[in-house]
């Protein structure tokens, strides 16, 4: 840094600032991005390292050139020319270019692209706010953040980078794409330029997409003819009638004017494939969409389970899986009595992950039930195979990309305004309530984000006017999306405090507590109950509610509550929010709720209730049953009657002693003669039911 001198800000972004500065040796103007490294993952950091890699290597007149980089301890730096003149500022400005100005810029864009797609390299993020210019007004593409460098055997990508207005419809559907899409984004520019707006133009996320994918362009009828054949060319939905760089290159409105970049790469993409490149291209087009990934809608198979070459762990696993198929199941399976069958390489692969499902569930009750379990214990590689499976059946895989809070809670109050207004589209649409279910996953979402999601997702139950049929629509849609397990997962990554990357040993001497929440090597630490603001009391209540209101409607919800708190490891979490009774009684309120509901309706998941209130002998958090029954909240009072009824009913009897006292007791027979109705009714069962069983008998003579 002792090279340049700063002058002053230039911008700031999710990923840190950048700075005009002076190079001192000559000084030239020149930019500097500084990108901290704290809070950021590692798969962030990678991502910015590689950004570097791609621009070092580009030189071109039309892109800005990078001249060095570096790193600190705290921070990546990247120096860059400079540009003055951002084409977003000088937009906002005039409002609209006239075309004769608009075709410079093409120009200069296209030089650009045709020198990044003939060394493979696709930015993936053209936008306005992506291209400079300079003093000579000469146009400069920035920014390679998203930017990827493809290899000679790829010919497709499938991974959705870029910025909903000028994202190109096949990564809206999510389908698998090539240098096109930047042309497509190219067109969308050249057409707000034109315009004053892009061809499609709405503050609602939901709306650009239906827009995108089913509304027609308007065409302006004042340009050029050459200019419109020129922009419905670029312009196509279909991507394989777009045109070809072949077709680009010889169009009247820019022929002659692309400068040509003697640097090439191998098997540029600016080049008519062979008959056998484009076989090859289409092969694995198709596999692509064959194998993506539909968020909320099909199960993504881990590779380890479609690719077994190891034949020691094949044979480990098939001894494995022929144990587990003689083994008495002692309980029924959540998702309904399935048995244990013999596991053939010819099934699919997403049966195979549900047996592997049951045999884990399975396993995990014998090893309960057994003495010592040794001869059921799942080996490691077993545990995080199956467990790794389920995660991806669940949808729960979590993504640390910036988000923007302020352009997210501004579409979710629009969307919320349509659902009110009687638009519930995006609901009842897996792949648009898909996107509003992502900030649920992504580590890096705000508190008040998660708050207006929950808000969006609920009010179509309150809301007047939404027809029972809307209502059945909008439940199917909730589960194939898994929004019960990403709600829960939301709540892990907004409590979620650090990482360590080694097993953490606890408190507790039971050994299942201490392996349940680090058995993958990892273990989360959670926020204390003190240390949670508003905003997260909010997100968390708002959370809560709905999970309580959807386990409560359809037991297929409360079967996906209770897979997601298996495969997750969040006991000790869901004891925390029980322990919040002082600070918002609300979310204790609907965590008894759900539990209750739980050992109601699924009583062979009583196991995984008893583990959540175990695990707070291990997370230290005091779970005192007397303060609620004591409440000033008669809900409170109701509703923890009933739970200690149910817990009462089937919990054993070495698990109820933790949590039982006289002092307890004596409040609940205290409660037959509350002041409110549904408490005292709900003390008066407890009460009947309980006082024959052994742990209330002994307590009655003890205390």
């Amino acid at each position: 840094m002792d090279k340049y001198e700063v002058i002053g800000t230039l911008g700031e972004g999710s990923f840190g600032r950048v700075y005009k500065a002076k190079q001192l040796s000559n000084g030239s103007s020149v930019a500097l991005k500084v990108i901290s490294k704290r809070g950021r993952s590692t798969k962030e950091l990678k991502g910015f390292r590689r950004e570097c890699e791609i621009q070092r290597d580009l030189h071109h007149p039309n892109v800005i050139q990078m001249l060095d980089s570096f790193e600190t301890e705290n921070e990546i730096v990247v120096i860059t020319e400079f540009a003055p003149k951002e084409l977003t500022a000088i937009l906002s400005k005039e409002g609209y270019l006239s075309e004769e100005k608009v075709q410079q810029i093409v120009w200069d864009l296209l030089s650009a692209l045709y020198y990044l797609h003939s060394n493979r390299v696709l930015h993936r993020d053209l936008k306005p706010q992506n291209i400079l210019l300079d003093l000579k007004n000469r146009a400069k593409l920035c920014d390679f953040g998203f930017a990827r460098n493809m290899s000679t055997g790829t010919h497709v990508l499938t991974s959705i980078k870029g910025t909903p207005l000028y994202m190109a419809p096949e990564l809206i559907d999510e389908l698998p794409y090539d240098y096109n899409a930047d042309l497509w984004s190219l067109g969308c520019i050249t057409y707000e330029l034109l315009m004053g707006t892009p061809p499609f133009c709405t503050s609602s996320i939901l709306h650009l997409i239906r827009m995108i994918k089913h509304e027609q362009i308007q065409w302006p009828t004042f340009l050029s003819p050459e200019c419109t054949s020129f922009l419905k060319g670029l312009l196509q939905k279909n991507p394989s009638r777009r045109l070809t760089w072949e077709q680009i290159l010889n169009h009247p409105f820019v022929k002659g004017h692309i400068l040509i970049s003697k640097t090439t790469g191998p098997m540029p993409l600016t080049v008519a494939l062979t008959a056998s490149t484009q076989e090859a291209k289409e092969r694995q087009r198709k596999d692509s969409i064959n194998n993506k990934h539909l968020k909320g809608a099909i199960s993504r198979i881990p590779n380890d389970m479609k690719q077994n070459t190891n034949s020691k762990s094949e044979k480990n696993s098939n001894e494995f899986k022929k144990s587990s198929s003689t083994t008495k199941n002692t309980s029924n399976n959540s998702q309904g009595n399935i048995k244990s069958k013999d596991l053939t390489k010819s099934q699919d692969q997403n049966e195979i992950c549900k047996e592997n499902l049951v045999i884990l569930k399975n396993n995990k009750d014998n090893i309960s039930n057994s003495k010592d379990g040794n001869n059921s214990k799942l080996s490691s590689k077993e545990e995080e195979m199956l467990s790794k499976c389920l995660k991806e059946r669940l949808n729960l895989i979590e993504d640390n990309r910036p988000i923007e809070p302020d352009e997210w809670i501004v579409f979710l109050r629009r969307s919320i305004q349509e659902v009110m207004n009687g638009e519930i589209t995006s609901l009842i649409q897996p792949n648009q309530t898909n996107i509003i279910v992502s900030p649920l996953k992504n580590s890096n979402s705000h508190n008040r984000v998660i708050c207006f999601v929950t808000k969006l997702l609920s009010i179509a139950f309150v809301v007047k006017g939404i027809q029972i049929e809307q209502v059945e629509q909008i439940k199917k849609v909730y589960l194939e999306v898994k929004l019960v397990p990403n709600l829960i997962y939301a709540t892990k990554l907004l409590l979620r405090e650090s990482k360590s990357g080694q097993s953490v040993s606890t408190a507790s001497s039971d050994s299942s507590q201490q392996n349940d929440e680090v058995k993958s090597g990892v273990a989360d630490v959670y926020k204390k109950a003190d240390s949670l603001d508003s905003d997260d009391l909010q997100a968390l209540g708002g959370i809560f509610m709905l999970v309580c209101h959807l386990v409560y409607l359809q037991d297929e919800f409360l079967i996906q509550f209770c897979d997601a708190v298996l495969i997750l490891n969040v006991f000790s979490l869901i004891n925390l929010l029980i322990s919040l009774v002082k600070k918002k009684p609300r979310i204790t309120m609907d965590v008894l709720s759900i539990l209750t509901h739980t050992i109601r309706k699924l009583p062979e998941n009583t196991e995984i209730v008893e583990k959540i209130l175990l695990s707070s002998f291990s997370s230290n958090i005091e779970i005192d049953f007397g303060d609620m029954l004591r409440n000033s909240d008669p809900i409170l009072r109701e509703r923890t009657c009933y739970f200690i009824l149910f817990i009462g009913k089937y919990f054993q009897t070495s698990t109820l002693e933790k949590f039982w006292s006289g002092e307890v007791q004596d409040t609940l027979e205290a409660l037959v003669f509350d002041s409110m109705e549904n408490v005292r009714n709900a003390a008066e069962t407890a009460v009947n039911e309980l006082k024959h069983k052994d742990f209330y008998i002994k307590s009655s003579t003890s205390y």
